[in-house]
């Protein structure tokens, strides 16, 4: 079957590693990962390059459930498989029980060098509060928002030099006010969301001219859930 793959950039050091070791060779439809600030603008981005697969008998999306933007998205005469996470951190951490481990001594605020090399993301949000308002009120603005976080958390995926980054993971979270920790992380499920099989549990199959709705997120919300298709 020929296949397709779209992904967020985020990922991209993850995923060419993952290619590279499993030997699924795909070209891939890199998506700006910025866009995930408004759901609705990735779900368009997404649907954009959607809309333009060709010939294609499956697409494997990339992208967690990321704050429902993938809710509404519409195949065309393709099967979309994409991962059962909330998100990426997930997906890199390996499982949601390894997440909930992850996290039981305290709340932690994940980063992985894509997050850093990103867009946007928690730093340079930082660095931008802060020209706006200055340091002070920047130090109680993120004291209220990270109240809840004991960490910041860098995820070793083995995809880069984890040597390069931890000093700068020590600075961002002497900043912010939260305990630098690393975490482990593993390529397990995103080898198997390139070679398959996708058994139920793990990942979502969108059948083809579909349109994805909460029932197929939240499977509890319909008492007649969309059966995969074998």
């Amino acid at each position: 079957m020929k296949s397709a793959l779209i992904a967020c950039n985020t990922i991209r050091d993850e995923l060419e590693k993952a290619m590279a070791e499993t030997g699924v060779a795909r070209s891939v439809v890199w998506i700006e990962s910025g866009l995930h600030l408004v759901p609705d603008s990735l779900r368009r981005r997404i649907q954009e390059e959607l809309d333009r697969i060709e010939e294609m008998d499956r697409v494997l999306l990339g992208f967690g459930f990321c704050g429902n933007a993938v809710l509404g998205l519409k195949t065309q005469a393709f099967e979309l498989i994409l991962p059962r996470v909330d998100d990426c951190i997930t997906w890199l951490l390996g499982s949601k029980e390894k997440r909930e481990c992850s996290t039981q001594a305290g709340g932690v605020y994940f980063l992985t060098r894509g997050w850093l090399e990103g867009e946007a993301n928690i730093w340079k949000e930082y660095q931008g509060t802060i020209n706006r308002y200055g340091p002070e009120r920047t130090k109680t603005i993120y004291r209220q928002l990270l109240q809840h976080y004991r960490y910041l958390g860098l995820i070793d995926t083995g995809a880069y030099d984890m040597e390069e980054l931890i000093p700068h993971i020590h600075e961002i979270a002497a900043k912010l006010n939260l305990e630098p920790k690393i975490f482990p992380g593993s390529d397990a499920y995103l080898k198997k969301f390139l070679e398959g099989p996708w058994d139920n549990d793990r990942f979502l199959r969108i059948p083809p001219f579909t349109k994805i709705d909460l029932p197929h997120l939240l499977p509890g919300l319909s008492s007649n859930p969309l059966k995969n298709p074998q």
